[in-house]
């Protein structure tokens, strides 16, 4: 069995000849092996680009090795890599499938092995301007745990064992691609879903609770599911402040439950559109949270009024949009929150 720098070698010398034998002007390796997460039983990605290329995919076999060998238009990447790097969210934005964000992700991270020159130029510009990316990476990932929440909203208080199962599995969804817009906030873009415990232990701040994370994921009961939901909120919200604005995870204050009298509605997620983020929930609710109230809100997560407003002073300076927090201002959109009961526990008087 082949490993690590034996697969990266092989990738390289097919790589190569491939891109020799079909007039590629470019060829690159990516996916799992060349970030670093790859096993014994992953298989070699290659991808060969030049002007007028015909697209396809196919499969082939090198050593007992697969290799999947996708061609590429060098017009087609480079539109790409165009429309990634539009600011996000913007009104009126180009549209990115999650297919394309893969590729992009891939080109960011890819070995190059043969170049012509585009192929390290649109590295580079990946590279130089990210944060669109990273941007699009987390929120394609969090629309993917609004999915799965909202069945596990709907089908956790059935009767029926078998509506609990699909309630489960769907609540282990929503974890998985919290967990995985959680690494993309650390800069941490792999798309492959598979990988996010690895991720999680080599990118997550150290005081993230990984073993809760992975103890959750094996829940099968309604209490579990109210927790790992929780859970989702906050890796989400996490990934989508302090992350969204490239501000280290490690600065996030509480994970889990502080056991005070501040928590955040369930089942309510943010998710982001091309004008603001949005706060989405049960029965089709829908509030509009500007930068500063959506920190704040996720700051609700069991605490007192006092340690949301130290919290969010202390962050308030690591990016713009929270320059202005102030105790005072942070009182006022806790009531703002409490009255669209987006939080419970909060008094007339905080």
């Amino acid at each position: 069995m082949m490993v690590g720098e034996q697969m990266l070698a092989l990738g390289r010398k097919t790589a190569a000849q491939l891109a020799t034998a079909e007039g590629a002007d470019a060829a690159f390796l990516a996916g799992s092996i060349v970030v670093g997460l790859g096993s014994i039983s992953s298989d070699i990605d290659v991808y060969l680009v030049g002007a007028g290329l015909r697209e396809s995919r196919r499969q082939l076999f090198t050593d007992g090795v697969r290799v999947d060998v996708q061609t590429l238009a060098t017009e087609r990447l480079t539109g790409l890599v165009d429309r990634v790097l539009v600011h996000y969210p913007a009104p009126g934005g180009s549209r990115v499938t999650d297919a394309d964000l893969t590729v992009a992700v891939r080109v960011l991270t890819a070995e190059i092995v043969t170049d012509t020159g585009c192929l390290t130029d649109l590295q580079e510009r990946l590279g130089a301007l990210s944060l669109p990316l990273r941007r699009r990476v987390i929120s394609s990932w969090a629309r993917t745990a609004y999915s799965a929440v909202e069945d596990v909203a709907g089908l956790r208080d059935s009767a029926d064992r078998l509506d609990l199962d699909a309630a489960t599995t769907a609540g282990r969804r929503a974890l998985l691609a919290a967990g995985k817009a959680l690494a993309a906030g650390c800069g941490d873009l792999h798309q492959g879903d598979k990988w996010v415990w690895h991720q999680l232990a080599r990118s997550a701040p150290a005081d993230f609770p990984l073993a809760e994370y992975r103890r959750l994921m094996h829940h099968d009961t309604p209490a579990g599911l109210g927790q790992l939901v929780s859970l989702v909120q906050t890796c989400l919200i996490a990934a989508m402040t302090l992350g969204w604005w490239e501000v280290p995870l490690k600065y996030w204050p509480d994970w889990m439950d502080a056991g005070g009298p501040l928590r955040r509605a369930a089942f309510f997620l943010p998710c982001a559109s091309d004008e603001a983020t949005l706060l989405v929930g049960p029965d089709a609710r829908v509030f509009r949270a500007p930068t500063e109230a959506l920190l704040i809100w996720g700051l609700c997560n069991g605490s007192s009024p006092e340690q949301v407003a130290s919290a969010a002073e202390a962050l308030g300076p690591l990016a713009e949009p929270w320059n202005g927090i102030t105790a005072q201002r942070c009182r006022a959109v806790l009531r703002e929150l409490a009255a669209a009961a987006l939080i419970t526990g909060a008094h007339r008087e905080d």
